[in-house]
């Protein structure tokens, strides 16, 4: 087919026009997924907030290393108290260890109140491994109190798989 001269203006306002509908529709679609974050309460925005923080803190564990993977569930078990969410604390307790320590929740979540400091810094001092269990020797610190506040723990951590562990802890 052949466009004849006086018909090409036309066919191209109908393909501008064709071009501006699409973005159109994009620009609704997109729009539609967007969240209004001032009409949330402080409850929803919190979640939505530690919600975005995990998916940038995404790490794919199977990069890492023995030791770097050791030190990430820790530093999980320790991100879950100093955020207070004890319950995602205590379900990474290997349960013979809850059993002689902490035989319910609200035992060990005492414990974490008074024992952990609000702001914690790890320092990963040593590892070992003891056939399928790593003993990771951590100095637990509140950064805010100086040096002199930092307190030894040994985690004991049995990995069964990528992201799927046990831990249990040195208790003071």
């Amino acid at each position: 087919m052949r466009i004849k001269k006086n018909n090409k203006p036309i066919i191209l306002c109908i393909i501008i026009v064709i071009i501006i509908i699409i973005l159109v529709i994009v620009k609704s679609v997109s729009n539609k997924n967007k969240i209004d974050y001032s009409k949330l309460s402080d409850e929803e925005l919190d979640l939505v907030v530690a919600n975005k923080i995990q998916e940038i803190n995404k790490i794919d564990l199977s990069s890492l290393n023995e030791r770097e993977r050791m030190e990430y569930y820790v530093s999980e078990f320790i991100t879950a108290i100093e955020n207070k969410n004890y319950e995602t604390a205590y379900q990474m307790l290997y349960s013979d260890f809850k059993e002689n320590y902490f035989p319910n929740y609200s035992d060990f979540e005492e414990y974490a109140e008074n024992k952990f400091p609000s702001n914690i810094a790890l320092n990963h001092t040593n590892i070992e491994r003891n056939g399928d269990v790593y003993i990771l020797w951590v100095t637990v610190a509140n950064p805010l109190a100086g040096k002199s506040s930092g307190m030894e723990i040994n985690f004991v951590i049995k990995e069964n798989d990528l992201n799927d562990f046990e831990l249990s802890f040195s208790v003071i």
